[in-house]
């Protein structure tokens, strides 16, 4: 079967795979990822704290701009991308600064990784691209191993804001459930829902859930 499809949410840019050759000269890549990465790398650092060679995957990972910042911040670490478009991991590959990581074309319910693998999955404003949300967090809780971590950054339906992010998602993969549903299919998982913080200025719909496997 074939993997599914990314769109843009706005449709203007066609698929991923038509958006990839201009995707990392997008002003989206400055303006908005840049700062998100950030957030996302100092997240991070505290769960893999102790540990010697740690396993991060990025699932949804696009170009690699964030599994470059990663490398940086960790080069003890063993580095893995995941992502629907072949064109979007087709660019990863070329770039000389992702030598060594591996990069993966695959959907989030069927990941290309073994069992127990893993110690830290990052899923980065793609989770409400997924087209079987639950499923790709069953996936992600079998490669997590005991004590791993899930950090889920996407624009959440949450508080007065919650039908305004429904509204403007709900063409794009599954949508983004409310948080209390999000946090039922991350319980059916098997994974526990520990914190969600807000990422941006008041009211931002902009959020990073940290899930664990216990």
């Amino acid at each position: 079967m074939a993997p599914h499809v990314h769109r843009h949410p706005s449709d203007r840019h066609g698929d991923f795979d038509a958006w990839a050759p201009t995707y990392d000269r997008s002003p989206l890549q400055r303006i908005f990822f840049d700062r998100v990465h950030d957030r996302v790398v100092a997240a991070i650092l505290p769960l893999v704290r102790g540990v010697a060679e740690p396993v991060v995957v990025d699932v949804g990972c696009g170009t690699g701009q964030l599994l470059l910042r990663l490398r940086a911040a960790l080069p003890a670490a063993s580095l893995i991308g995941v992502d629907p478009s072949a064109k979007m991991i087709e660019v990863a590959r070329a770039k000389s600064g992702l030598n060594g990581v591996r990069l993966e074309v695959g959907s989030a319910e069927s990941l290309p990784l073994d069992p127990a693998s893993c110690d830290v999955v990052v899923t980065t404003v793609s989770f409400h691209h997924w087209s079987d949300q639950a499923g790709g967090l069953r996936d992600v809780a079998r490669v997590l191993r005991p004590g791993g971590h899930v950090l889920l950054v996407d624009f959440f339906a949450r508080g007065p804001l919650a039908p305004l992010v429904r509204r403007f998602l709900a063409g794009h993969g599954a949508g983004m459930p409310e948080e209390g549903e999000l946090v039922g299919m991350v319980t059916r998982a098997s994974l526990r829902a520990q914190s969600v913080r807000r990422l941006g200025p008041p009211m931002s719909p902009l959020a990073i859930m940290r899930v664990a496997r216990p």
